[in-house]
């Protein structure tokens, strides 16, 4: 299992909707097209992996019907690792509706189906394959009490390094639980103002206030001192690049992006980024820096495509 990475979290069937403009509530609109796509954080982070040549074990839940029989088969032909992949009966599996407008900005709006009974079972069931796992990649949209179990079995070996994807957004105390077991935190900007003023009692309203990158790097500082085991922060600014703090602040960096692409859809490409990053992290051994900077440039091919899983570059592609 050398060089592996192991994913947890969930598996959905996408329905993509393009529209020029988002409805307001209460408004009926036209639509311009429709797409399906396979979907949920992690399928979508493992898959990208395994594009690029890594070696992936999916630990998800899906239904038996249609859409998960499909998703099943979509996971075996990328060499995906589906040994803990189950499979129940009677609930259908995971889906999501994605509205993009003509700006390729989305709304998503998410059935947790066969993915709210992922359970601690089934991690403790797959405990041997985490541990030796080089690393173990985790989000929040499926049990909180799963990821938080699945990331304590991890740094139970001093094997596997862990990278927590901190989205859903979420400010249930089990999520700071698992800040204590976490190697790599990865958040958007409003994830990072939300852990921050929710960690530091700040009960301002700062939703709508924009914050420069040297003060959004100084709430990472904060929290990497807070949470002793926390070696890296990268926050993801979108067009704007990402942020990476380290333990050693002197190493703190902007990572601008190098080039502008047509955005065509948006949909998956912060899944893209990450999955992209713990390849060229375990696979490729390259530095948290270089595999940022590695990671952008495989993410921003993915946005000028429609789709999730659909929009994501093999190996190949990236030169």
């Amino acid at each position: 299992m050398t060089n592996m990475i192991t994913v947890v979290g969930a598996s959905n069937w996408d329905t993509f909707i393009y529209v020029d403009k988002m409805p307001r509530i209460g408004e009926t609109i036209k639509g311009r097209d429709l797409k399906v796509s396979y979907g949920g954080k992690a399928a979508n982070q493992a898959v990208q992996a395994a594009l690029l040549g890594s070696s992936c074990t999916l630990i998800t839940k899906l239904g038996d019907d249609p859409s998960g029989v499909n998703t099943l088969k979509n996971f075996k032909d990328k060499n995906i690792n589906c040994e803990y992949v189950s499979v129940v009966s009677n609930v259908p599996s995971g889906c999501a509706t994605i509205i993009v407008d003509k700006n390729g900005d989305n709304n998503i709006i998410i059935i947790g189906g066969s993915n709210d009974l992922l359970n601690e079972k089934d991690i403790d069931n797959a405990k041997l394959q985490i541990q030796n796992s080089s690393l173990l990649l985790c989000q929040l949209e499926v049990s909180l009490n799963v990821t938080l179990s699945s990331l304590k079995v991890a740094k139970e070996s001093n094997k596997c390094k862990t990278m927590l994807n901190l989205t859903p957004i979420n400010n249930d105390p089990l999520v700071i639980e698992m800040l204590k077991f976490v190697d790599i935190l990865i958040v958007n900007e409003i994830e990072l103002i939300g852990l921050y003023n929710s960690n530091f009692n700040n009960n301002e309203n700062n939703n709508e206030k924009e914050y420069n990158v040297n003060q959004l790097m100084e709430m990472c500082d904060k929290l990497i001192k807070k949470f002793e085991n926390i070696e890296n922060i990268i926050v993801t600014l979108g067009g704007n690049g990402q942020l990476l703090a380290n333990k050693d602040n002197t190493k703190n960096c902007h990572i601008e992006l190098k080039e502008k692409v047509n955005v065509v859809d948006t949909s998956g490409a912060g899944d893209s980024f990450i999955g992209s990053l713990a390849h060229y992290l375990v696979t490729e051994n390259k530095s948290l820096k270089n595999s940022i900077e590695s990671a952008s440039k495989v993410a921003s091919i993915s946005v000028t495509r429609h789709g999730t899983q659909t929009s994501y570059p093999k190996a190949n592609e990236i030169n």
